[in-house]
């Protein structure tokens, strides 16, 4: 089965971190699952069936069949794909409607006021929380 972790980690372009936090794992957990020494218990795989519902558990458990079930398609991934709060300095690959715009200036806001508040420390992480449960993790 860690064959089948990894493949999933690497096409939503996630870390194993990202990963062990999607499903609500310790990182260990799954380092100790890819690296062999362990075996995912129903929980993970429970975790792993709420939090990508298009992964099909058969291909999971049994590597049979295909990644994705039938109604699913990796197009609708949307951990990879999406644009960060990293992004903004670059150049435009699509045109953002005025909501979209308004946006992502009050989250540059939201952060900035947060380092004003505190001078004199510096930032080490930043997670966001999207309200479809998905979350970015950014460390420096």
């Amino acid at each position: 089965m860690q064959e089948r972790l990894n493949q999933i980690i690497e096409q939503r372009g996630l870390t194993a971190t990202k990963f062990a936090a999607l499903i609500g794992v310790n990182a260990s957990t799954i380092s100790h699952i890819l690296a062999g020494r362990n075996k995912p218990g129903f929980d993970i795989i429970n975790n792993i069936a709420k939090t990508f519902p298009d992964i099909d558990l058969g291909w999971l458990i049994t590597g049979n069949g295909s990644m994705y079930t039938s109604s699913s398609k990796k197009e609708n991934n949307h951990f990879s794909e999406e644009p960060t709060l990293f992004d903004l300095d670059e150049p435009k690959k699509q045109t953002d409607t005025p909501i979209q715009e308004k946006e992502k200036k009050t989250e540059i806001e939201i952060i900035g006021k947060a380092i004003a508040k505190s001078p004199t420390k510096k930032i080490k992480r930043i997670v966001l929380f999207f309200e479809d449960g998905s979350f970015e993790d950014y460390e420096k």
